[in-house]
């Protein structure tokens, strides 16, 4: 970060609020209301912006190291390229700003916030939300972490959709038939991703998969195939048999079920049952200790 320190001698962050290849130090702006200001290429070390309230501010290709944003308002202002290091965002509110190419390292600004000043290109609210997802991981904020992951991956999701349709002409001179092939492959395996198991994510969609297989999916197969099985006990085959021999083929314990395959077709079907239970509850670990980890 002592690079972006090399340069021009620190001049007073002031009135009018413009610079260009300046550098700012040790400034405390509390309170201030700065409008239509334009920074580019300047670097702000040690600012306070607490309770600044900011407007229409373009800041382009700029530099913040250390910088203190409490309960700063920020509105329909410009941070194009710009690097944020070991910033502060305390209770900062943000409306209808551009954070194009802008990156953080070390901080972050919540995603309630950020949400809907992330890049409308998909391409690049993904760089921004990856970034954002990174720095949060690393702090130790895990519902931040999984808000822009999420995000990261609906716009990579919206990426690929725009290169499969060529939906602008950047989209058209970058991808050829070849790369939209490939595109559609990873938008397929993204959304197979999503509905399996909820990209690792959200462990609601296990316990749903869970529940579609063991009471759905194959109790249904198997009442088709009903006349492949047998009973020890009692007669005929009711619907809720079927429910406790599918629940046996899934769960590790015993749960007393009377029924049994009797043909290579049943056992076969029990036993991808058992299987796809397994990596369920495999994926479910997974899920629980990352959570644990995360905290």
């Amino acid at each position: 970060m002592n690079a972006y320190l090399v340069g021009p001698t620190a001049v007073p962050l002031e009135a009018p609020f413009r610079g260009e290849d300046k550098v700012f130090s040790a400034t405390r702006l509390d309170g201030k209301t700065i409008e239509d200001g334009a920074f580019s290429h300047c670097t702000f070390a040690n600012i306070s912006f607490k309770e600044v309230k900011l407007t229409r501010v373009r800041f382009v290709h700029c530099v913040f190291i250390g910088c203190y944003f409490r309960r700063t308002d920020v509105e329909e202002s410009v941070f194009t390229g710009c690097r944020f290091f070991d910033c502060d965002f305390p209770h900062i509110a943000i409306r209808g700003c551009d954070f194009r190419y802008s990156k953080f390292r070390t901080c972050f600004i919540p995603f309630a916030e950020m949400e809907l000043s992330l890049p409308q290109e998909p391409n690049l609210r993904e760089d921004l939300a990856r970034n954002l997802a990174v720095e949060t991981a690393r702090l130790g904020f895990p519902g931040e972490t999984r808000a822009f992951r999420m995000c990261q991956i609906r716009a990579r999701e919206e990426h690929l959709k725009a290169a499969v349709r060529g939906d602008s002409q950047w989209y058209q001179d970058h991808y050829d038939i070849l790369r939209r092939v490939g595109a559609a492959i990873q938008l397929t395996s993204s959304f197979l991703q999503r509905h399996l198991w909820g990209y690792g994510q959200r462990s609601h969609v296990l316990v749903r998969n869970f529940a579609i297989l063991g009471f759905g999916i194959f109790p249904l197969v198997f009442y088709a195939l009903r006349s492949d099985l047998s009973k020890t006990a009692g007669n005929g085959i009711s619907l809720l048999d079927i429910l406790y021999f599918s629940l046996q083929n899934m769960l590790p314990a015993d749960i007393g079920s009377t029924i049994s395959a009797n043909t290579s077709l049943t056992r076969a079907l029990a036993g991808i049952e058992s299987l796809l239970a397994m990596i369920i509850a495999g994926l479910f670990v997974s899920y629980l200790f990352r959570s644990i980890l995360d905290r």
